[in-house]
């Protein structure tokens, strides 16, 4: 993993074997980074995401282990419980039995197989999370 500053944004690439989310929280505690926004593009080799069950409160996951690319990367950081708290959707293509297919939804985990690159815009403000028990996820909290 490797980034640069430029003006306000920081561009971002990750290398093999980084993991994408664990990578952001780093970047962002070196960076004193509390909020912001993060868009990417990149090559993975594996890959979890979900779709979220209100009824059930949680992920159903799907994870596949395969050449990803990782076409669309998109996602926010605040703050929970004084830690860089990540959210990100993604969507890979990939070919199965020589079927394009394709994997989307909440973030769980991605580790890189190529390359990421990301670019992270901090914002100048700091929103939270709190837990919202109706919904059974975290929310932005503006206190």
């Amino acid at each position: 993993m490797d980034y640069r500053k430029s003006n306000d944004k920081l561009f971002i690439r990750l290398d093999k074997g980084d993991e994408i989310i664990s990578s952001l929280v780093e970047i962002c505690r070196r960076e004193e980074i509390r909020s912001g926004y993060f868009q990417g593009i990149g090559g993975c080799g594996k890959a979890t995401v979900g779709v979220f069950d209100p009824e059930k409160k949680t992920y159903n996951e799907e994870s596949v282990s395969s050449m990803l690319e990782l076409i669309s990367l998109d996602g926010n950081v605040t703050e929970y419980e004084n830690s860089p708290y990540i959210h990100a959707h993604a969507t890979f293509a990939y070919h199965k039995d020589g079927e394009p297919k394709l994997l989307s939804g909440h973030l769980l985990s991605a580790a890189i197989a190529l390359t990421g690159e990301i670019i992270l815009t901090p914002a100048d403000i700091t929103i939270g999370r709190r837990y919202d028990e109706n919904l059974g996820i975290r929310v932005w909290d503006f206190n």
